[in-house]
Formats: structure tokens, sequence, C-alpha cells
């Protein structure tokens, strides 16, 4: 935690405070407690780690964190409550009577709370110096993060199974044991592969034909043949938290022209970033590379068609973290759990997108992503 105790010193504080439940991934991180209900966790500028709890949730604090654990009658809430009927405001003199008068406190905490804290305290906004921490992984989160992605894989290769084993109808519509195999069913076929490994799955992404030309759809209805369908997996351990994220793009027989070479352009442009990335290069630099090689090759991004997303982001308690490959990413360094996925898009025509996920080296770019790269099925 040395990050933190050094803005601690920058900004003068006494603490660092934290109120929230786990659902918060800085929270989750900084505790190790997993509780729905908001909690307050406390370090201080002495390096000590302090969690204040519901007495009711004593005993699981102390086992599941390795923080010092307090309750809020230690604390002295109940007497604050007598003086302060608001449970808000008692409880923001309660934090600065166990933490200290000027305290930092995260971009995330309920503005709510955060203005019954600056009623009593000085109080100073981090610039997310936990995210930072978070986003170099430890060999530990490196495991956990592979042990989802294998997971990931065994969940598509259950939804590729199964578009690989539907037949067309007369309309194109594909078919399995006699029922459509739709967008919906194949999102089931993987949550329920994803099950048995106690991971969750959360808006995976099964779009075809024209719905994969828009990134984020989630896809709905019948699956059709000779049809891009993108498949863009991100489950989450339900143990750990840990995400994993993959995506890839296939088509039950042969798709138009168009999309197969848009499948060559997206497989080779992963291919580039791929060989890019290393401690020291820029998010930015690795993006603009591939906007670059893009449009090289006849396709340029105007509105909403080309390549319109960032190229990867971090991935770890969420599924969406730094650092960030895009035209504002900054330094890779070792450590960093990334993904790497370009895509293509265009209305009428449909959408390629192909995504990995591994972490940079030394060396480069170790790949946690074992999933064959094939188009038509």
């Amino acid at each position: 935690m040395k990050r933190l105790l050094e803005e601690l010193e920058k900004h003068a504080c006494d603490a660092y405070v934290a109120y929230d439940s786990s659902d918060d991934a800085d929270m989750r991180y900084l505790s190790g407690f997993l509780a729905s209900d908001p909690y307050i966790y406390v370090f201080s500028k002495d390096g000590a780690s302090t969690l204040i709890v519901s007495s009711m949730e004593e005993t699981r604090a102390r086992y599941e964190s390795a923080c010092s654990i307090v309750t809020r009658i230690s604390a002295g809430l109940p007497e604050l409550l007598k003086k302060y009927p608001d449970p808000e405001l008692a409880a923001a003199h309660m934090i600065r009577n166990f933490a200290g008068p000027r305290l930092l406190i995260p971009p995330s905490m309920p503005v709510g709370f955060a203005r019954k804290l600056t009623e009593v305290a000085e109080v100073i906004i981090d610039s997310g110096t936990i995210g930072g921490i978070r986003s170099i992984k430890t060999e530990d989160e490196i495991e956990k993060i592979r042990y989802v992605q294998k997971k990931n894989e065994i969940a598509t290769r259950a939804a590729v199974d199964a578009i690989r084993k539907s037949e067309p109808d007369d309309r194109g519509i594909l078919m399995l044991e006699d029922a459509p195999l739709t967008s919906e069913r194949v999102r089931d076929i993987i949550h329920f592969a994803l099950r048995p490994f106690n991971c969750e799955d959360i808006d995976t992404i099964v779009s075809c034909g024209e719905a994969s030309s828009m990134p984020h759809a989630r896809g709905t209805g019948p699956l059709y043949a000779n049809q891009p369908i993108v498949m863009d997996v991100f489950p989450r351990s339900e143990l750990t938290g840990y995400f994993a994220d993959m995506t890839r793009t296939v088509s039950k027989g042969v798709p138009s022209d168009e999309i197969v070479r848009m499948y060559d352009a997206v497989q080779k442009a992963k291919e580039l970033a791929v060989s890019m990335i290393r401690p020291g290069v820029t998010g930015a630099s690795v993006y603009s590379a591939v906007v670059e090689f893009f449009r090289e090759n006849g396709y340029e991004t105007a509105g909403s068609s080309g390549f319109t997303h960032s190229l990867g982001h971090g991935v770890g308690l969420e599924i969406h973290e730094a650092p960030s490959l895009s035209p504002s990413g900054g330094e890779l360094k070792v450590g960093h759990v990334i993904t790497l996925e370009p895509g293509l898009y265009y209305q009428g025509v449909g959408g390629v997108r192909l995504e990995d996920m591994g972490v940079v080296t030394s060396d480069g770019f170790d790949s946690f992503t074992c999933f064959e790269e094939k188009l038509v099925l």
C-alpha cells in the first residue's frame, strides 16, 4: 500500500476512508470482505487497515478479511446517534473521531454520504489511486483470471458446438433439435455450462447479422445461416470476483465476401497489436497502429461504421478497468491484464470482432486465450 501512503502524505491526510458495499471493486479489493450492505474501510497514515462493520457482521468479517475489525458500537455510533438523529451524520462523526479530521476519499463514494462527511471533516477526493494499484495484478490474481478464462472457453465451446450442429431451414433460420437456435438459447447454453464452475455470465452478447454491426447489441431472436454471429462472453467467478473476457465471430456456412475480408483484416489487426505489446509502450500507440492498419486496408472509421471502439481494456474485479488501449491510453506495465479486441462494423453488412486476453510481461504479451479462430463452421 506504499502508493496510498504516498497519497496520504501528499495531501497531508490522516486516513483514506471508503464507504460502500463489496459490489464496489475497490472496496472488495481493499477489504477482502463480501457484504451487500455498505461498510467502512479506513487506511490510516500509520499503515493500519480497519473495517468498521455492524455487530452482526463482526465474526464473519474477522474470518474473511485481513483488516482489523471494529464494530459500530465500539466505534461509538450508538452514543452519537443520541446526539445526531440523522444516521449518516452520526456515522460521519464516528469516522472523524476514529480516522481523523482530514480525510482522503474515493471518487466513487456515494455523494450523499460524502456531503455529510464534509460537514464534520476536511475531505480530499482521491484521483483513483486504488484503481491504479489494482491494475497491476499479482501472480495470485493472474491465476484466478486464467481459471475463469479456461471455464469461459468451455462455455464458448458448448455454444460453438451448438451452432455447428444446427442446420438451416428453408428460411435460413438455424434449427437445433427441431427448434430455432436463438440468441437467447445460445446464452442459456453458455450460462448452464458456466454454472458448475461457480461462474456467472452477465449481458453475454450473441448477435447475428445486422445486429452484429452494433458492437454491444446483445442479440435477440433466431440465428441465421451464412451470417456473422458475434459471441462476446465475459464471465465472473462468484468465489473470487475476477472476470475473464473473450470474443469470437463465427458463421454457420460461408458468409458474404465482405464479412470474409473483414474477418481477415480483424485477425491481422489483432496479430499486429499482440506484436506491439511490451512494457513502456502506450495503449494509445497500439490503438493508433491498429487504426492506421485498418485505414491502409480500406476500412475508414466514420460515425458508427468501421473500428468504432477502443482496442482493449484492463480486466480484473471489473470487466472494464485500467489500463486502456484507446486514444488516451497510458503506459503499459508488467502485470497489466488486458484484452485486445479489434472489430469492424458496417450496417447492411454486419460486424466482426475477435478478442483475446492476457498479461503484459517483460517479454511481451502472455495470452490466456487458447480458443481457435475459425469463421466458417
